[in-house]
């Protein structure tokens, strides 16, 4: 599953949900990839969660919906890894 999602639309949402408080969406870089564990699902639930209450308009709300229809396939399919790639 792709979700591929500019860093102009993520970035603000994830500072305003806590930006670098966030243990995990805090520290993606816009300019690296990265891939993370199925270990880390729990976490990021939570974070998506924050993501969800600082969602201001449709396009946050719907950006935080793709996220937890990921994460529901993830969650679904435990050796998942979830990756990400910057620039």
């Amino acid at each position: 599953m792709l979700l591929d999602v500019s860093v102009e639309r993520l970035l603000p949402l994830t500072d305003a949900a806590g930006g670098n408080r966030l243990r995990i969406l805090g520290q993606l870089d816009p300019w690296s990839d990265g891939v993370l564990s199925h270990e880390d699902l729990p976490q990021l639930t939570t974070e998506v969660d924050r993501l969800e209450a600082a969602a201001g308009d449709d396009v946050e709300r719907g950006l935080v919906a793709a996220l937890r229809a990921l994460l529901a396939r993830w969650r679904d399919e435990p050796g998942l890894a979830l990756h990400w790639y910057g620039d």
